[in-house]
């Protein structure tokens, strides 16, 4: 029923018989009403995300989410604005949601175990990335954060294997060279960490943190020149990406590496 018959019908329920003005027409009519698909929501918040517009996209999320409640990759992505936001508690709700949605959604639990690690809880961020792997064996990002969770609970040997296994299905994985580098540090395999924090930087040559690692090493070793030349790439990175701490801590060492002699 358009806007103009609803009127006519209202008036005669109160018995008027005037005509209506012709010009009421124009005045009744209402702007079309656009719907929009969940999906459409969706693809509105990822794009939004990409810009960096991170609550802006999981308002619409959640409204993807009111037009369909059972759309399980609504949950996920509005699990990674939270997480990105720092709102563990929140992405891991949504992550579980997602999970129970779909039990066999290997990102889904991936994210959920990337979450619980992110709070210390390794057990059971190591189940849920376990399982990641059984539902996906080929999933370089598992393998990788399972390796940083093992290096966390003191397993350096099963957080090697398992960035082998990271590195081995994705070569050019610039975070599980840098991961397995740390690793190496721990293991006071000083030549082996450099080995792995140059590929990084290889593979990604704004890796600030692999400069650093890799200039800390090199002061140990007792090359200063190259330890300093690292370092200062680190802080000129940090800088640059606006990790005000990361950057004053550099510098810091910076200074202290000068008054060797």
């Amino acid at each position: 029923m358009n806007p103009v018959s609803k009127i006519t019908v209202m008036l005669g329920i109160l018995g008027l018989t005037v005509a209506l003005p012709p010009t009421l027409h124009a005045q009744s009519k209402q702007a079309p009403v656009v719907q929009v698909s969940s999906v459409e929501l969706l693809n509105r918040g990822i794009e939004k995300a990409k810009q960096g517009k991170l609550k802006d996209a999981i308002a619409d999320y959640t409204l993807a989410l009111q037009a369909n409640p059972k759309l399980t990759n609504a949950y996920i992505s509005r699990g990674l604005a939270h997480h990105d936001l720092g709102d563990y508690k929140r992405a891991i709700a949504d992550f579980d949601q997602a999970a129970r949605l779909d039990p066999k959604n290997a990102k889904a639990i991936y994210n959920r175990g990337e979450a619980r690690s992110d709070i210390g809880d390794f057990p059971n961020a190591l189940a849920d990335l376990t399982e990641a792997i059984r539902l996906k064996p080929d999933y370089a990002a598992a393998y990788n954060n399972r390796g940083v969770v093992y290096a966390g609970m003191g397993n350096l040997q099963a957080a090697m294997e398992d960035l082998d296994q990271a590195i081995k299905t994705k070569p050019d994985y610039a975070d599980a060279y840098y991961n397995r580098g740390k690793a190496r540090t721990a293991l006071q395999d000083a030549k082996g960490a450099i080995s792995d924090f140059t590929q990084a930087i290889k593979l990604n040559p704004t890796l600030a943190e692999a400069y650093g690692n890799r200039g800390i090493l090199y002061s140990q070793l007792k090359d200063k020149s190259a330890a300093l030349t690292d370092l200062r790439k680190s802080a000129e990175l940090f800088q640059q990406q606006g990790d005000r701490d990361s950057y004053q801590q550099t510098v810091a060492f910076i200074q202290q590496l000068q008054l060797e002699k």
